[in-house]
């Protein structure tokens, strides 16, 4: 168990993975691009309304919350994540043909969330995502105690800097080119974020280890148009559940593990949390940021049901029925 004397950004238990995730991006780099599908009911539209949309709000959120850009990053993401509360639920809202980066601040879905409080609050900071490696090679960046440090230089903030952290947080490497450059299975998402030193999944100093497999999106192609349309694109997302199912053992904080307080007292207001999926195939089914209510840990989540960015009115311990995977973002200064 992770006790209050453990510091989740020491490096000794995530090694194991570092040299087989920068082998995938080796593989994927050497993949030529597919070409792009026109003739698509898929969002093609000019994004300048969108964009101004975007600055507006942006502009609204920094003026206010600029002023605490020297909180923690758990304490800074909860800020943000509270201003974007009632924004509207949209799911599949990425989809478009040619493969673009695409960002929204007036409606969301739940990975979207997580993600843009994560790179706002980082914007706010005014630090820069920086990816780690080049595809083929990786340095370690610690300190001298041996603890991770993020991948980031310091920039001035802005709507442009916001975007660049999305891309980079989205795609692998921060590339975008094809359908499958952008990170799909949320496991990789946290994947590749850790290895830029932004966060930490934490889940195996507090659960217990279980069966992980990664095939949905291979299996179900016509799911996914451009997988549908595109072999290459589905012979490269395939490629990239191989890997995922290498990176074994996964843990899981189970419903009863979240009903122990020794457990619940380890997570924290502005970790990750990701709620294992039911579906075979499929590891991580929503995300959400934690938050304490009145002594209880609820989360902020863009949900499906409400349609909307809301605080859950129902505990973590008691919404959790399958089970959770729990991340803390590095405390950047």
């Amino acid at each position: 168990m992770l006790s209050h004397s453990v510091n989740p950004y020491n490096t000794d238990n995530m090694k194991h993975f570092f040299s087989i995730f920068f082998s995938v991006i080796f593989l994927f780099s050497a993949v030529p691009a597919a070409v792009a599908q026109a003739d698509v009911n898929i969002s093609t539209a000019d994004t300048t309304n969108q964009d101004q949309k975007n600055r507006e709000i942006f502009d609204r959120v920094y003026s206010k919350l600029a002023p605490q850009a020297s909180l923690p990053m758990n304490e800074l993401v909860v800020k943000v994540g509270l201003e974007f509360l009632g924004t509207q639920y949209l799911w599949a809202s990425l989809e478009s043909v040619p493969e673009k980066l695409n960002v929204f601040l007036d409606k969301t879905d739940c990975i979207l969330f997580v993600e843009m409080s994560t790179c706002f609050a980082l914007t706010i900071k005014g630090k820069k995502i920086v990816q780690a490696g080049d595809g083929e090679h990786f340095a370690l960046r610690t300190d001298a105690q041996g603890n991770l440090l993020p991948s980031v230089v310091d920039a001035a903030p802005s709507y442009e800097l916001l975007c660049h952290n999305i891309r980079n947080m989205r795609y692998r490497l921060g590339e975008v080119t094809t359908y499958s450059s952008r990170v799909h299975y949320t496991s990789e998402w946290l994947l590749q974020n850790q290895t830029n030193g932004l966060m930490r999944e934490y889940t195996r100093d507090l659960g217990k280890e279980m069966k992980q497999e990664f095939f949905y999106m291979s299996m179900h192609p016509k799911t996914y148009y451009q997988l549908s349309q595109d072999p290459c694109e589905l012979g490269r997302i395939r490629m990239m559940e191989e890997h995922l199912n290498e990176q074994k053992p996964y843990f899981i904080l189970t419903q009863q593990d979240l009903r122990k307080p020794e457990i619940m007292r380890q997570i924290k207001s502005g970790d990750i949390i990701t709620f294992i999926s039911p579906r075979p195939g499929l590891d991580l089914a929503h995300v959400a940021i934690a938050y304490e209510v009145k002594g209880e840990m609820h989360f902020i989540h863009a949900s499906y049901g409400k349609k909307k960015v809301i605080i859950e009115a129902e505990s973590l311990a008691d919404y959790a029925t399958n089970g959770i995977r729990i991340t803390r973002l590095a405390p950047l200064k």
